[in-house]
């Protein structure tokens, strides 16, 4: 689905992937095992575009239904992995994760029961540092490493799983989803004083309307 002209909305995935076209293309996140060829059938047939002209996928954060093609879709484009420092030695598999007990369960099932290989990122992101024409907001507080992208051309920004809209509202991860309550709050405020124009959630529908407001809103109430 076409959020911009140079922004993308990949449905189908599970959790939410999106492809930002600025310089070059630009996958953020990878979805759940198995759902490489619905990212590659979107770049084919709704852009007539190649695999190999993502240049660069961006993970929001380690978890597996962010991180679950990755290995798949790093053979068909050859594209560079980026990751934040604090999240990419759980991505590659060499250390194991700090989150809550139910998510470490949720993961190890998935790592069981699916095809999900781990494999190391090639890019370390830090704050600030650029990905095309997006920067990288540290956000942490879902996990240590999460991040934002903000693209200030046309104020989008991509938040992973810091913040959700679910067409009413937007919120945060649920209580037993957060790694470090207070960094989140501090990751919200972030993204709050970016005043963004759209927010495209890791899980969710897109935010398009009185965005700014309705992040302020939900950082008033953590």
């Amino acid at each position: 689905m076409e959020i911009l002209l140079d922004v993308h909305w990949i449905d189908g995935v599970t959790a939410n992937t999106y492809l930002a076209l600025g310089d070059q293309t630009t996958l953020i996140d990878s979805g759940t095992p198995g759902k490489q060829e619905n990212i590659i059938k979107y770049l084919q047939n709704e852009l007539k575009s190649k695999p190999e002209d993502i240049k660069t996928i961006v993970l929001t954060h380690h978890h597996i239904d962010h991180t679950g093609s990755l290995y798949e879709l790093k053979k068909l484009t050859n594209a560079d992995i980026a990751a934040y420092k604090e999240d990419m030695d759980i991505i590659s598999g060499e250390k194991s994760s700090s989150d809550p007990i139910y998510m470490r369960f949720v993961s190890k099932l998935m790592t069981i029961f699916t095809s999900y290989k781990f494999i190391k990122p090639d890019i370390s992101l830090q704050e600030n540092d650029m990905v095309d024409n997006c920067r990288v907001i540290h956000t942490p507080g879902h996990t240590p490493g999460s991040i934002a992208l903000y693209n200030s051309d046309n104020g989008v920004i991509f938040v992973g799983d810091t913040l959700t809209y679910d067409g009413n509202k937007v919120g945060g991860p649920p209580s037993f989803l957060i790694n470090d309550k207070e960094a989140l709050k501090k990751s919200v405020k972030k993204i709050t004083d970016l005043e963004p124009n759209i927010m495209l959630s890791g899980h969710g529908k897109p935010l398009t309307e009185h965005t700014s407001e309705m992040i302020r809103d939900v950082y008033n109430t953590l």
